[in-house]
């Protein structure tokens, strides 16, 4: 009876030591209770024990099972209060709030507690300590210790730290509840306070078989950190086994040199030897660089035969790199286990419920949410039947500017249905907390449901993680609604704190590890078991070890004056870096045969990030190289394969598909088609040919430029319907401006002319457009030259209205490039003179396109427009002239014959010789050809370098996947 300490080095087998000290207890027909770190090592071990015929008889669990049998055996009734409601009730006897202030004075609130501090005693320290509590610890801590305690005794609660030692100590008083049942403890690194408290009462007072298993060895810094747990424990052991180390886990090959790591990590005497293949540094650019070298290398592990469940990958803070890990290895194939915690807003029933609540006008006031909450709701799986008709009201929401929930649900249910369960929800916030997480909690339960809704079917194992924020949404609820029961002024009085509330609720995310899957965790949760293979990846300096943190309510120095002034002793900080050495080395002895450290250099902004000196402690107990020989991975590689296939693919990505090349072959272009694809043909088959319709406005510029078009059109119509003629001249450019607002007037005044969903930008980009135009008429009216605007918005090509464009149909065909190419368009301006010359005009917002430039900035359209005025008007085309409608120059750029006087201004560089506009145009002509012979053999080259505007880049690197 009593407490049996095993210690030794993490090769020493502890494990089988407690293994057979079960055994022995089972022999002896008592029923052991093996207490293990986490839920992943209690399935761990029922395997382990059950392989060995010894799992009938025997119970593992976690340390907080261990607290409920100790409960259930103490007879303790009383209700505990759950981690939510604690934390509310803490908020409102504290009078504050904040998920980062709550936290901070819960864990202080149980730290008192397991210290059996009680109030008055805090508040008698607190008194000698500090003159003014309140400004010298910036909360009333006494105050709200008392008063949680108190509301605590109204409530005939007890939260859990009070249960546990509530039982404990009913357990001194009366042993014999307990009995004789054995309780071994494996795995654990440290020992918190209710840990040691536990064991001491188990072993000394009621003098059950106890059995400890502590990794320490004395006078090794590896094991400096935990000198003061294996202190705590020695003087309680009634015997205490020392194990010597062992080498017989490794694997032949690899023996030599994890033995090493493990006997010598951080000893500064330490020889150096040959890490072989048993130890590999990898290194990546950037983490998903890092994230890929893992995945590669563990799926060359699987290749090779070596069980899933016998590789182990550790990340410091696994749920911060969760979905880019699932990216990843789901990519590459490989089946992991990734358990962690996640908000429950997350998840997709528990986002559709926390933004429903916002949707939900407040007491005195409208809803706190906006549009976006009302989308997220109406999208939930199984919501609608038909979820387009979300698309189309996030199209009004966009299109509109609606900045409101109220206004987003009007506009819904003008055209729908009523949104009622918004008014089921502000109903039940009307006669109470307790009536609003009721309702609440039916709402999430239909949320769930609403997908799988008559299907009666088993939930497969991409849905478990809803399951799981199924359950523990609930649960949060039912807390809040019993504590609305108990203290309705702690519990959330509005749907506006309750949603606030439920963003900070956190639920399981992800299967345990077990056989099939490869384990991806956290530090902790590997330190009951071995694997062959563990990769330790994250290496970087302030993660691992990671920085000290101060505390944030009653810091060393604080503590430090409440013990001088009364004697009351709280915790003071541990050695941090002893801590985390001590965790290195209890990671690195975990692999039998290969070790893998990574880290990476840059961090998510592209800034450099340092490595890990403990990478460098391991590097110090091998020859360099180690070092020199490490893999590296740069930012944004690819793996070779897909490389090649990249290359391949941006060579030449032939569309296959018949049904497509036939579209393509019978196309009838567009100018502005046959520029972007010259651009980039990728980028040209996600606008033209796939042409996803956009949830955004249309773009402020596009917009501004149609009612450029459209003011000129109808001013330059409206002067020839009054004067005879189109041209703008000193004499009528002051009825022309009025005709010109009165355009813009109507225009505005139409559905299509709103330029933007914000009201007050509309009205500054609108003022803008008048002064330029004004600005255009004036320079436009100042000009001489011998020809008059005869075609205004000509179209040809087009058969019906709305095929590219939203004018109006053409009787002109479509103009015949040669080789069966056709173009279609609406040329804005053709000017003509009187010996049938002409001159086409394109308007531009601000930038002109000399034409020596045409070519070079694939600029083809007015060079296109050229040939289509002298094909199908029959003119001579003498020039063709980019018009900016702003900006500082207002001067025409494109080509014109040498000795033509069309435009007053032209720029002479702009002016060429007959032949050199033939060769010119010609030039235009055969790059159209080039890009329709292209397209019809489907040829999808990516072109990044003229990809985006002014050589930006790829602009749409998700689909083309082009690494250039």
């Amino acid at each position: 009876m009593g407490i049996a300490l095993v210690t030794g080095p993490a090769n020493a087998g502890k494990a089988q030591v407690v293994m057979d000290a079960v055994r022995r207890h089972l022999a002896q027909r008592h029923e052991p209770l093996l207490v293990v770190p986490t839920a992943a090592d209690v399935e761990y071990y029922l395997r382990e024990l059950a392989g060995g015929e010894a799992a009938i008889g025997v119970r593992v669990t976690v340390f907080a099972g261990l607290v409920e049998e100790l409960v259930r055996r103490a007879q303790i009734r009383e209700p505990v209060l759950g981690a939510l409601a604690r934390e509310r009730l803490i908020g409102a006897a504290a009078g504050v709030s904040g998920p980062g202030v709550l936290r901070a004075v819960g864990e202080l609130f149980a730290e008192l507690q397991l210290g059996r501090v009680s109030p008055q005693r805090l508040a008698g320290a607190v008194g000698a300590a500090f003159e003014d509590e309140r400004a010298a610890l910036g909360l009333d801590l006494t105050g709200a210790y008392a008063e949680y305690h108190r509301r605590l005794q109204r409530l005939g609660r007890m939260d859990e730290e009070q249960r546990a030692m509530r039982a404990l100590d009913t357990l001194r008083e009366r042993p014999s509840l307990w009995g004789s049942t054995p309780v071994l403890f494996y795995g654990f690194d440290d020992l918190t306070p209710l840990q040691l408290d536990a064991i001491e009462t188990l072993g000394r007072v009621v003098e059950a078989p106890v059995t400890v298993s502590l990794a320490y060895e004395a006078g090794r810094t590896a094991f400096a950190g935990r000198a003061g747990t294996f202190e705590t424990l020695a003087p309680l052991a009634a015997e205490h086994v020392r194990l010597p180390a062992r080498e017989d886990h490794y694997a032949p090959g690899s023996r030599r040199a994890l033995a090493h790591i493990e006997r010598s990590l951080f000893d500064a005497d330490a020889g150096r030897v040959e890490a072989g293949a048993a130890v590999e540094l990898l290194q990546g650019g950037g983490e998903r660089a890092e994230l890929e070298l893992i995945a590669g290398r563990v799926a060359g592990l699987l290749d090779g035969g070596c069980p899933a469940e016998e590789i182990a990958v550790i990340l410091r803070h696994p749920g911060r790199s969760a979905a880019l890990v699932a990216e990843i290895f789901t990519a590459a194939g490989i089946p992991f286990a990734m358990p962690v915690k996640r908000p429950f807003g997350d998840t997709s029933a528990g986002r559709a419920l926390i933004a429903l609540l916002r949707c939900v006008p407040g007491p005195d006031g409208p809803a706190p949410g906006g549009p976006a909450d009302l989308l997220v709701w109406l999208r939930a799986p199984g919501r609608l039947e038909r979820p387009g008709l979300a698309d189309s009201l996030e199209l009004d929401v966009r299109r509109l500017g609606l900045r409101s929930v109220e206004q987003a649900r009007a506009r819904w249910e003008e055209r729908r249905f009523p949104l009622e369960t918004i008014d089921r929800l502000a109903d039940a916030q009307g006669r109470g907390p307790a009536a609003l997480a009721e309702q609440a909690a039916r709402e999430l339960r239909r949320l769930f449901t609403a997908p799988r809704r008559g299907e009666a079917r088993v939930l497969d194992a991409a849905e478990m993680d809803e399951a799981r924020a199924l359950a523990g949404g609930r649960s949060a609820l039912s807390e809040l609604r019993e504590l609305a029961r108990l203290a309705p002024d702690a519990a959330p009085a509005t749907a506006a704190e309750l949603a606030a509330t439920l963003a900070g609720v956190e639920v399981n995310s992800g299967e345990l590890p077990g056989p099939g899957l490869v384990a991806v965790l956290d530090p902790l949760q590997l330190r009951a078991r071995r694997v062959r293979a563990l990769f330790l990846a994250g290496l970087q300096e302030g993660v691992f070890p990671s920085r000290a943190r101060p505390q944030p309510l009653l810091g060393e120095r604080e503590r430090g004056r409440l013990a001088e002034a009364s004697g009351l002793l709280l915790s003071q900080r541990q050695d941090l870096l002893a801590a985390e050495r001590y965790l290195l080395y209890a990671i690195v002895s975990r692999p039998e045969e290969r070790l893998f450290l990574s880290w990476h250099e840059t961090d998510d902004d592209a800034g450099p990030v340092s490595r890990s000196l403990f990478v460098d402690d391991v590097c110090d107990l091998f020859e360099e190289r180690l070092a020199e020989d490490r893999e590296r991975r740069a930012l944004g590689a690819l793996d070779g394969a897909r490389v090649a296939a990249g290359a391949a693919a941006s060579a030449d990505s032939p569309l296959c598909d018949e049904r497509i090349l036939g579209r393509l072959r019978d196309r009838v272009w567009s100018g502005t088609s046959f520029e972007k694809w010259v651009s980039c043909p990728v980028s040209w088959f996600v606008e033209r040919l796939l042409a996803p319709e956009r949830f955004e406005p249309e773009p402020e510029p596009l917009v501004r430029g149609g009612l450029a078009h459209l003011a000129l059109k109808e001013t330059l119509e409206g002067l020839r319907r009054e004067y005879g003629s189109a041209r703008l001249t000193p004499a009528n450019v002051g009825r022309a401006r009025e005709l010109m607002h009165a355009a813009l007037d109507a225009a505005e005044a139409g559905p299509d002319g709103r330029i933007s969903a914000n009201a007050e930008r509309a009205a500054a980009i609108g003022r803008s457009l008048r002064a330029d135009l004004e600005r255009y008429l004036e320079h436009a009216a100042s000009l001489e030259g011998s020809l008059v605007p005869a075609e205004l918005e000509l179209g040809f090509g087009f058969d019906r209205p709305g095929e590219e464009d939203h004018g109006e149909p053409s009787e002109l065909p479509a103009f015949d490039l040669g080789g069966g190419v056709k173009m279609r368009g609406r040329i804005d301006r053709v000017d003509v003179g009187a010996g049938g010359e002409a001159v086409v005009i394109d308007y531009k917002a601000k930038s002109a396109t000399a034409g020596e430039k045409w070519i070079a900035q694939r600029s083809l359209q007015v060079g296109l427009y050229m040939q289509a005025v002298e094909q199908l008007l029959g003119l001579r085309v003498v020039g063709g002239l980019y018009q900016p409608l702003g900006g500082r120059d207002l001067r025409a750029r494109g080509v014109l014959l040498e000795d033509h006087d069309a435009a007053g201004d032209c720029v002479r560089t702009d002016r060429i010789e007959p032949e050199a506009l033939d060769e010119l145009l010609a030039e235009v002509l055969e790059t159209a050809r080039e890009a329709a012979g292209e397209a019809s053999r489907g040829a999808l080259q990516a072109r990044p370098e003229t990809c985006g505007w002014g050589g930006s880049g790829c602009r749409y690197p998700t689909i083309c996947r082009c690494e250039r």
